[in-house]
């Protein structure tokens, strides 16, 4: 892959799980090569599904007040998710989902290639730790991301 324009083309013509389905569209990430930190969510909720925008809704504006209080700019981060549809009723995306979008979040850290990854949540942090949330809360992991 050589561009985030080209990943979100490749994103945007998905259909490859039955979220998509139910969906208005994809939510590709946003943000520039070179972030310092990627933020990565479970899936697009109800406003993200809308817009194709993640983290737009009201977790986005809470997040947005976290990493305010933390002093990291938002110009400083790549915001995207495991899943890139909305799963049906907002229920947890399932295995399979996960495995479908899983390449296209692979892609995205070797195209951003930042320098930490914050998991938001037990899904996205299942993909880089074998650990439970409540084992791993407030922990920091140390990982290098190979190249393909």
């Amino acid at each position: 892959m050589t561009s985030l324009e080209a990943l979100a083309k490749q994103i945007l013509a998905c259909s490859a799980c039955e979220l998509r389905m139910g969906a208005t569209a994809p939510v590709v990430g946003c943000g520039e090569i070179g972030a310092k930190f990627m933020l990565i969510g479970e899936a697009p909720g109800r406003e993200e599904d809308k817009a194709g925008i993640p983290f737009i809704g009201d977790a986005g504006k809470r997040l947005d007040q976290l990493l305010e209080l933390a002093g990291i700019d938002k110009n400083d981060c790549y915001f995207t998710n495991v899943c890139r549809c909305r799963p049906p009723q907002n229920r947890d995306p399932r295995k399979k989902e996960i495995q479908v979008c899983q390449k296209w979040l692979e892609q995205e850290i070797r195209l951003v290639k930042p320098e930490t990854i914050i998991t938001l949540g037990r899904v996205p942090l299942s993909l880089f730790c074998p650990y439970g949330i409540k084992q791993m809360h407030g922990c920091v992991l140390s990982a290098e991301i190979p190249d393909e």
